[in-house]
């Protein structure tokens, strides 16, 4: 398989618009700074975000596997009633707010943060999000 943006012969990864394939963080750049046909007409109506994250920002490989493979973050996924929470903070004008709400009153969201913290062996010292 080739990239779909460079035409590089080593791919990892797909565009979730399209599900084309492509090589590398300026590539996916690339790509979503143009239109895509395959982006339907409301994800083009979203609000941009404030920041893109730098790469070091970004999740590593090994860690982006680890997420796949946990079994508590793939049953919550999977949870309809736990989908349709991810969308409305989506879709949120104030995403953070959303965010806070969820994690204060929401305990099968928080278990969910716990989860993903667990995954990519990532354990705050300041907060405990443990699941109650």
């Amino acid at each position: 398989m080739k990239c779909f943006v460079c035409g590089g012969v080593e791919v990892k990864y797909r565009f979730p618009c399209c599900r084309e394939r492509y090589c590398s963080l300026p590539c996916y750049r690339r790509h979503a700074a143009g239109q895509c046909p395959a982006r339907p007409e409301r994800e083009s109506a979203k609000r941009p975000r404030k920041e893109e994250p730098e790469e070091e920002d970004l999740i590593s490989e090994v860690r982006l596997c680890a997420l796949r493979g946990h079994v508590g973050v793939r049953s919550a996924l999977q949870n309809e009633a736990f989908q349709d929470a991810l969308i409305t903070l989506d879709e949120a004008h104030d995403r953070r707010q959303t965010l806070e709400k969820l994690l204060e009153k929401d305990k099968f969201f928080l278990k969910f943060v716990g989860d993903l913290m667990e995954a990519i062996d990532y354990f705050p010292r300041d907060r405990d999000l443990k699941p109650m």
